[in-house]
């Protein structure tokens, strides 16, 4: 019954060296994560679409704030608040076309 207690317990890392794998060891994503591979391709519309509201979520995201800790990073969140908005209109745009596959 020990046994079972101690399975379940935190363990110190000394203890978790030289046992395999563990979360320490392993490579931080995205070297660890990989897609899932969809058996039939996706409509490019669908695709857009998706791409549509992920960007819009994001801009949704950034617009309600985000804290860096250095003035230098502030400049980055800014690019990318700039390019986000520049995709979603993008993303628009070509939802509006006519015919496309």
């Amino acid at each position: 019954m020990s046994e079972d207690k101690d399975r379940y317990r935190p363990r110190r890392c000394e203890e978790i060296e030289g046992k395999g794998i563990s979360l320490f060891n392993e490579p931080a994503p995205p070297d660890n994560v990989s897609t899932l591979v969809r058996p039939k391709q996706r409509p490019l519309h669908a695709v857009l679409v998706e791409a549509l509201n992920n960007t819009q979520a994001l801009l949704t995201r950034l617009e309600t704030g985000v804290v860096v800790p250095r003035d230098q990073q502030r400049g980055v969140v800014r690019e990318l608040y700039v390019q986000a908005r520049r995709q979603l209109q993008a993303l628009a745009a070509c939802l509006e076309l006519d015919g496309l596959e």
